[in-house]
């Protein structure tokens, strides 16, 4: 016997048919939404030195990465419907939370989504000169070139949409692509390994030397490190939102999560240590910058493993657009459906019942940005997904008060002391992040807040002017047993869920 579910989750039928994703295709999904490979760590190497470069990509999941993957774990078992944790904090902190998170969620994923195509045909640009931005075929240039339609962004639209027609087919379509191109992704970069390993012994490199950049503070290293670092481990809680088309959700869940974790550090580890293990600026660590993992694939391999570092590179921002998409949509699509956006946003592909409205509308805004220079505004988008990962853990503290005896297959261990540790870790790293862009990058920060209040200020806007009287959407809670609620008193009717 269970507490009847709330109103804020009523019950509807199951999604017949929808439950199609196992593990393995889970994995790939988990593999894109946090990584893509270990594209990005030469930011790192540049900004933080070898030696805390690798510490921290060991020590930012015990901290931040683990941590989130579990409280994830326990909510996603306990709650496994499409929009994941939207209704996470829906359940736990109210409408009002809920909306704000699914504001910062969606806005950030959107800028972050922008990225991806953009960086592509940037990569593209190097072997067809004629495509780069600002050049060849200019057709509209406003703003001093901050809003430019080109050839870069005719071939960027060319990009984007056989990708978003993948994700139109569903979770199924982007996680069989997913699972290729991880392995096309990881293939290389494990000969590099061997490579690099077997140089470094041999040539008696010491990979943690320089442990930071000469000349600089312990405090702008570790900051340097963690900008970039966390940035990569964004993302074990995302493929929650697809929760309701994964078979067996808990377990299948579960298990995927406890592949990835490793897997997601090795892939980052491995081939970091081998770069090091290189040579490549071994007594100028500053000199290092994206895009070196080919320059060291090269060095140690020859022509053949530089294509093929340079192949997954690009399928890289392939898969991490197609993976993001995939989960960032669930949470519009949730928000419209609840009545806050456009009605036509929730609508569902009768074909392959894929959230079609928010796809198209993603899809739409990224076409755009992809026309505008707006890379001070992406930086800050990191802080606004921290924000919304602290309503995360906020929604899963109040959960274990309020629901204690709420059916959870996973539970993080440890009882209050364990659920205590497990956000204090990372919120302690989410607030020391935040002062340091503060205090180093403070258009960044500023930046950050003011996103983050707009979103806040559109929730009495859109109660009043979108929803009106609208209720909220059913989704499917037949899995869902919340148990008695502590804050119900001596009123409150018991029925079987």
């Amino acid at each position: 016997m269970s507490e009847r579910i709330p109103s804020e989750i009523p019950r509807s039928a199951p999604a017949a048919g929808r439950r199609t994703l196992g593990v393995l295709p889970l994995v790939g999904i988990f593999f894109f939404t946090v990584s893509g490979g270990p594209f990005g760590l030469e930011n790192s190497l540049a900004a933080a030195g070898p030696g805390m470069t690798l510490l921290m990509i060991v020590l930012v999941p015990v901290v931040f990465g683990v941590p989130n993957a579990l409280v994830a774990a326990e909510l996603s078992a306990a709650i496994p419907v499409d929009g994941g944790y939207y209704h996470w904090t829906k359940i736990a902190l109210g409408k009002g939370a809920a909306f704000v998170f699914g504001a910062w969620n969606s806005i950030g994923s959107v800028l972050n989504l922008a990225l991806y195509p953009i960086l592509l045909v940037d990569y593209l640009a190097t072997w067809a000169p004629d495509i780069a931005r600002g050049k060849g075929l200019v057709i509209v240039d406003l703003f001093h070139g901050g809003f430019v339609v080109d050839l870069h962004w005719i071939v960027t639209v060319a990009l984007i949409l056989p990708m978003a027609y993948l994700n139109y087919r569903g979770s199924k379509a982007v996680s069989e692509y997913s699972v290729g191109m991880m392995l096309v992704i990881l293939t290389p970069f494990a000969v590099l390994t061997v490579l690099g390993i077997r140089h470094a012994v041999g040539n008696g490199i010491d990979v943690l030397s320089p442990f930071t950049v000469p000349d600089q503070s312990v405090h702008s290293s570790v900051a340097g490190a963690l900008g970039v670092i966390v940035w990569l481990y964004l993302g074990f809680d995302g493929p929650s939102t697809v929760l309701g088309e994964v078979a067996d959700a808990h377990r299948t869940y579960t298990r995927a999560l406890l592949i990835s974790v490793p897997l997601i550090i090795t892939a980052y580890l491995l081939p970091t240590i081998a770069a090091v293990g290189s040579g490549l600026h071994r007594d100028s660590p500053a000199d290092w910058v994206q895009g070196d993992f080919v320059v060291v694939g090269d060095a140690l391999g020859g022509i053949w493993l530089k294509v093929l570092i340079s192949l997954g590179s690009a399928l890289s921002l392939v898969g991490l657009f197609m993976a993001i998409l995939l989960t960032s949509t669930r949470v519009p699509r949730a928000l419209a459906a609840d009545a806050y956006l456009p009605r036509w946003m929730a609508r569902d592909s009768r074909r392959f019942n894929t959230p079609v409205g928010a796809l198209a509308a993603s899809t739409t805004v990224v076409i755009v940005l992809a026309a505008v220079d707006f890379g001070s505004i992406l930086r800050a988008t990191v802080l606004l997904t921290l924000a919304s990962i602290l309503l995360e853990f906020a929604a899963f503290l109040v959960l274990r008060w309020r629901y204690p005896q709420m059916s959870r297959p996973v539970r993080v261990p440890g009882g209050w002391p364990g659920a205590v540790l497990v956000v204090a870790l990372p919120t302690a790293m989410i607030v020391y992040l935040a002062w340091s862009t503060a205090v180093d990058e403070p258009a960044t920060f500023a930046t950050s807040v003011v996103v983050a209040l707009v979103a806040v200020l559109l929730y009495p806007l859109c109660r009043r002017f979108v929803k009106g009287d609208r209720p909220d959407a059913e989704i499917d809670s037949s899995r869902v047993e919340l148990g008695p609620d502590r804050f119900a008193g001596f009123g409150s009717r018991k029925a079987s869920v």
